[in-house]
């Protein structure tokens, strides 16, 4: 055969050749614009969920904050409401003892006034008793005079 006859067959093969390369290449383009792809959605996914997680996340640290804040101020009410009770406390017991002190002294004057009474109706009792025996030994005197005048 001659030179002018091979050159197109090889040529011919040559393009086959070339083709089959192309067709293998374009095939495998293919296939990794597709793994592309799905990586692609997947890191959009995976993106999606780390902003999720973000978001979450910063929720959490405000319901953290929001917690604290929460219990600082039922610890300051705490507080507040135990020096509120203790001043309480302090100000009824000096209340009872004022009003105790106050019922002893008026107990204190009371009995001195009873006491004062009885000692007022006892000089009564006295002076009324040596005017009644006074007055029966002036009676019993009369009773004898008028005896001894009626017997003479």
């Amino acid at each position: 055969m001659s030179l002018s006859r091979i050159l197109p067959i090889a040529n011919l093969i040559g393009c086959l050749l070339i083709t089959g390369i192309i067709v293998a290449q374009w095939l495998k383009e293919r296939g990794l614009d597709s793994k592309i792809n799905g990586l692609s959605q997947l890191l959009a996914t995976t993106r999606d969920q780390y902003d999720n997680q973000i978001k979450h996340s910063a929720a959490l640290e405000a319901d953290v904050a929001q917690l604290k804040e929460s219990i600082e101020a039922t610890v300051r009410a705490r507080k507040e409401t135990e020096d509120a009770m203790a001043k309480l406390i302090a100000d009824r017991d000096a209340l009872a003892a004022a009003t105790a002190a106050s019922s002893q002294t008026a107990a204190q004057k009371q009995t001195k006034a009873w006491e004062n009474a009885i000692a007022d109706r006892d000089e009564k009792i006295r002076s009324l008793s040596a005017s009644l025996t006074a007055t029966r030994t002036r009676l019993d005197d009369a009773i004898a005079k008028l005896k001894a005048a009626g017997a003479r």
